[in-house]
């Protein structure tokens, strides 16, 4: 992955009634060194159309997020960008939230993470591999790296483990993962009936465009264009 420097990824996180879903889309960059740059367009809005969430580049603890837009993709539609100076403490921020989420479940680290300390997996080859396990929670909450994103659930569900399925090409480039968190809402509430939180990435254009960086003064998404709209709205990865 991390020789690839740039790709481009779909991600669908929580049940679509749960208040911190969201989903969307987003471009990852990668470095020997660790994960450092995002450029996310996600959101919580189900059933918008046109839908055009913020766009928020995070470079490793800094944060820049560039309102939605209700008028079209085209760089000019957007609003001014908001700089973040320390993106995990900004818990208040959905869009930022969002982001770092984003970037981590898409991120090479967490890849390697699930193969790391799974506690037992199994890999078969179709026309990729295909690669399904199980990791202890606790496990995956004390990864400095990742405690943030699965400490929450390892504190609400002890002694419970992630279920993942990665699918990559024969040569081990990830084309998707897919995760089941499990989660214990408080009795009575409307999501006790979810006994997980379901999460997937599927990644593309690997290698392609240009590298993230911080957003200029006048902003110029970065995470990609949406696929279902390309004929009409893709705005190209710009430096």
């Amino acid at each position: 992955m991390i020789s690839r420097s740039v790709t481009a990824f779909d991600i669908e996180a929580r049940h679509t009634s749960d208040p911190a879903q969201f989903h969307g889309q987003g471009r990852i960059g990668m470095s020997s060194d660790g994960t450092k740059a995002a450029a996310t367009h996600v959101l919580y809005e189900p059933g918008e159309d046109p839908w055009y969430p913020p766009d928020v580049v995070v470079i490793g603890n800094h944060a820049w997020v560039t309102p939605d837009s209700s008028s079209g993709a085209a760089a000019a539609t957007y609003g001014p960008t908001t700089y973040v100076g320390d993106a995990g403490a900004a818990t208040d921020d959905l869009n930022v939230s969002n982001a770092l989420q984003t970037r981590w479940l898409a991120s090479p680290e967490h890849l390697a993470a699930l193969l790391e300390h799974a506690d037992h997996y199994r890999e078969t080859d179709r026309a990729g591999r295909v690669i399904t396990g199980r990791v202890p929670l606790a496990v995956l909450a004390s990864d400095p790296a990742g405690a943030f994103f699965y400490r929450p659930y390892a504190q609400a569900s002890p002694g419970e483990e992630v279920a993942f399925t990665l699918v990559t090409s024969l040569d081990y480039l990830p084309v998707s993962v897919a995760l089941t968190v499990p989660v214990r809402h408080d009795e009575g509430d409307y999501l006790s009936r979810f006994t997980s939180d379901p999460f997937s990435v599927t990644y593309r254009d690997w290698a392609e465009g240009q590298p993230i960086t911080a957003p200029k003064p006048s902003p110029s998404p970065q995470w990609g264009g949406l696929p279902s709209q390309a004929d009409s709205t893709t705005v190209q990865p710009s430096a």
